[in-house]
């Protein structure tokens, strides 16, 4: 087995596996060095190939997603399935760019043991009134989040909740959307990054149910008959959608240890990282799904 990247090259592994991106060799080294100058490519490749104890000359350049996995961007990459904690997230913000907007409500559940084991829930005051269009889609007004904590007491207590379970791996559907709020929040608020794996039931869904033409959450939790709740659990509501998105890569897990013998973390991500499956016809009786992705106003579900 390889050793465990330093902590500076850990980091920037687990930044590039995050985004879902390659990444270079140079600015592996670059984080391994700290160096304020660019590493040249002809020493970046043995520096970061003795840092991860593998052979220079199988080391791609750059690094894909699944490579990333390998080199030991995740800790934990050989834990089953079975034995895995999963966060699975959901955020309902005042609206769709970092940069504009804020998060509205943060829902997350946890799973353990492949089953629903704790969850965490809180409204968000955003510091300003909610745009129309967002109280339409969630119900949630100005009146409320008059009681809730900003963003600024939020996300601590939404930090210490995921790390009663260090590592577990970051779920939600679009997860780039999520992932990225969260992330950016994090920043301006020069709280800790999330050192964890992320996860996107989107992709799952795309590579494990072929067959589908939609891969919203939507068509997805239709497809595998996972209805939503009422109230705070209601579709469009942070818990709502967290919930049902746990159910949903609870049933994705399976079918990718019956379809592509998905054992570990690690062969889920690579899969994840792999090529979409071209679109199956569904069997015999099977009505193939034809309800279309979600609103233009909730793009990541």
């Amino acid at each position: 087995m390889s050793p465990l990247p330093s902590r500076s090259l850990r980091r920037a592994l687990l930044d590039a596996h995050a985004r879902g991106e390659p990444v270079a060799l140079a600015e592996l080294a670059g984080a391994l060095l700290a160096a304020r100058r660019p590493v040249p490519p002809s020493l970046a490749r043995p520096i970061v190939a003795a840092a991860l104890g593998t052979p220079a000359e199988s080391l791609s350049d750059p690094l894909g997603p699944a490579a990333l996995t390998k080199a030991g961007a995740v800790v934990g990459a050989e834990t089953p399935l079975e034995a895995a904690d999963w966060v699975v997230v959901d955020l309902e913000t005042t609206g769709l760019s970092r940069r504009g907007a804020t998060i509205l409500e943060i829902g997350a559940v946890r799973i353990s043991g492949l089953a629903l084991a704790d969850r965490f829930a809180t409204l968000v005051h955003p510091g300003g009134a909610i745009p129309r269009a967002i109280t339409a889609l969630t119900g949630i007004d100005d009146a409320a989040v008059a009681g809730a904590p900003p963003l600024s007491l939020a996300l601590p207590r939404f930090l210490a909740w995921l790390g009663e379970t260090p590592g577990a791996p970051f779920v939600a559907h679009n997860a780039a959307f999520d992932h990225g709020f969260v992330r950016a929040a994090l920043e301006t608020h020069a709280l800790p990054r999330l050192a964890a794996p992320v996860v996107c039931t989107k992709l799952l869904g795309r590579r494990l149910v072929p067959e589908l033409r939609r891969f919203g959450l939507d068509p997805l939790t239709r497809h595998f008959g996972i209805d939503f709740g009422r109230g705070a659990g209601a579709r469009h509501r942070a818990l709502g959608d967290a919930r049902a998105t746990a159910e949903l890569l609870l049933r994705l897990l399976a079918l990718a240890r019956e379809r592509a013998g998905v054992a570990t973390l690690g062969d889920l991500l690579a899969l994840q990282a792999g090529p979409a499956r071209p679109r199956r016809r569904p069997p015999p009786g099977v009505r193939r799904a034809t309800v279309s992705d979600d609103a233009v106003a909730e793009p990541r579900s």
